[in-house]
């Protein structure tokens, strides 16, 4: 791995860690102010969903796709600055104008990605939507001036901007439980309207938007440092963006599939609560919890390197160089992978104490309610992150067609899952049969995309990819086997109370990071020790 590769996925990884620690106490807070399983914690959860579910549409799908090789090619021609103004002044008016509509129409939308939830909650979670939805318009910002850094090779502050979010909203949290108290001792946190006086509303949800605003604005300042602060201009005439359009058009429509299938996640997962009778079950919010659970150790690495590759892989097309981009392809595989494993061992073994861990105000039933899905999201870890380094290099080449045709196929089969889950299973299983069906989907993913690049590369290293997954896997369940067992030894399994979930993650977690490591040595995947020794060297030559 090269210096600026390592060193570019050493800050990311530094302030993406920073970030999650906080973001974990951020919704440990907010576990303990509102729940996780109770009524007011899914209707303020579905309205919180709505600006992220947008956000994942600008950032991970058109602004993606388009940005950072537009931007690298646009400065190759010296006309970098110029085409990044006009970028701005007309993404900032669009995205004014779609988050004034959506504003408006925030009871159509809690409609929309909700099911079954009683006249109450539903008013209770559009109250919450008219403060959240604002959000859109700073998660915009914050995707394209992001990218905007990024295609310049700035990845520092990128990272590091939603620990400021984060941060903004553990002060808020905190002093909503300091004003108002634990949710466990308010009798009239769940549904009770009038409980929910406009001062609580705006606290809770006006903290949750106050971040975002944090999150974009901090970009300004290494926007200023490069030069890059924006200057209202119009038109885009003579940049080349043809075929930067078509890319644009093909990845809307792959998102009209892929966030469809999330979207009915969403709504089903929202009908578990009065389906169960009341009982405590994993839900919307816990079905955003465990998201945010599993998440974790992708964002650190995987997201970092992928971030990191990204640019050098659009060069590296730009230029040609096919051979150069099926090399990063695998190298990022391999790597991330190697990684991943070590992770999925981790979440899967450890998942009821990591629960209890992350959310020590909240009751035992909601801890065993958010135990499932993390497992069953925590299996599908390692081709999660191969689709997104495959995605990538599809971006790079500026292929949405095939990216559109591969995504079909993943989305049905995770809606299709979704669906037969809730028909199939009680309601306390359905969020977990959800995220069973998004591991197969990038299961299913994984497989498709890499074989879609074979021709396109001469290869994709595959005997080798093979080799190393099979043998970091074969580690993976060997870790986690043993870890199990020796998980066997804590009273309730280490998340019936908190001192018993920390003796179990100090205890077993190691231990399964030992016998990982060890098995990867006794099977030479040296992936991971590579890695390892690259960051350490960036390290202390920064």
């Amino acid at each position: 791995m090269s210096r600026s590769i390592a060193g570019s996925t050493a800050l990311m990884a530094a302030g993406t860690a920073v970030s999650r620690a906080a973001g974990m106490v951020r919704l440990a807070l907010l576990g303990a102010a509102i729940g996780v399983g109770t009524g007011a914690a899914n209707a303020f959860d579905a309205a919180n969903t709505l600006p992220s579910f947008f956000y994942a549409i600008l950032a991970e799908g058109v602004l993606n796709a388009v940005l950072v090789p537009q931007i690298v090619r646009a400065f190759a021609r010296g006309q970098g600055k110029e085409f990044v103004d006009r970028l701005l002044t007309a993404a900032t008016l669009a995205l004014a104008a779609l988050t004034v509509l959506l504003t408006i129409s925030a009871a159509f939308w809690i409609g929309a990605f909700t099911h079954d939830f009683g006249e109450e909650k539903l008013a209770l979670g559009v109250v919450f939507a008219y403060w959240c939805l604002p959000q859109v318009f700073f998660y915009g910002l914050y995707a394209i001036w992001s990218q905007v850094l990024n295609a310049r090779g700035a990845f520092g502050t990128v990272m590091w901007a939603p620990a400021a979010n984060n941060l903004v909203s553990v002060a808020g949290f905190g002093a909503f439980i300091a004003v108002f108290g634990r949710y466990q001792e308010q009798a009239g946190a769940g549904l009770d309207l009038p409980w929910w006086t406009s001062s609580k509303v705006a606290l809770l949800a006006g903290t949750a938007t106050l971040g975002i605003v944090v999150q974009a604005l901090i970009l300004l300042a290494p926007m200023a440092r490069m030069g890059l602060l924006p200057r209202w201009r119009w038109g885009f005439r003579g940049f080349g963006l043809g075929p930067a359009v078509r890319m644009m058009g093909w990845t809307a429509l792959s998102l009209v599939f892929s966030q469809g299938a999330m979207w009915l996640a969403i709504k089903l997962s929202s009908g578990a609560e009065s389906a169960a009778g009341g009982a405590v079950v994993a839900s919307n919010a816990i079905l955003t919890v465990a998201l945010a659970t599993y998440v974790i150790p992708h964002s650190l690495i995987t997201v970092s390197l992928t971030t990191a590759l990204f640019t050098r892989m659009s060069e590296h097309v730009m230029a040609g160089r096919m051979r150069e981009v099926k090399a990063d392809l695998s190298y990022g595989i391999r790597t991330t992978s190697a990684f991943s494993f070590l992770f999925t061992a981790l979440l899967v073994v450890l998942a009821s104490p990591l629960c209890r861990v992350i959310q020590p105000g909240v009751s035992l039933a909601e801890v065993e309610a958010m135990t499932g899905p993390v497992v069953a999201m925590s299996l599908g870890l390692v081709p999660l992150g191969m689709t997104l380094l495959i995605k990538r290099v599809f971006f790079a080449l500026e292929d949405g067609r095939t990216l559109l045709a591969l995504q079909i196929p993943m989305s049905l089969l995770f809606a299709g899952f979704s669906l037969v889950s809730v028909w199939l299973l009680p309601p306390a299983w359905w969020v977990t049969g959800i995220g069973l069906g998004q591991t197969l989907s990038f299961l299913a993913g994984a497989v498709l995309r890499l074989s879609s690049l074979r021709d396109r590369l001469g290869g994709v290293d595959g005997p080798r990819l093979a080799w190393t997954l099979a043998r970091a896997g074969c580690a993976a369940l060997l870790a986690g086997g043993l870890g199990w067992l020796a998980l066997r030894r804590f009273p309730g399994h280490g998340g019936a109370s908190l001192p018993d979930a920390l003796a179990a993650l100090a205890v077993v977690g190691p231990l399964i990071v030992a016998l990982y490591l060890g098995s990867l040595w006794v099977f030479r995947v040296r992936e991971l020790g590579e890695f390892a020794a690259s960051l350490l060297g960036s390290g202390r030559r920064g």
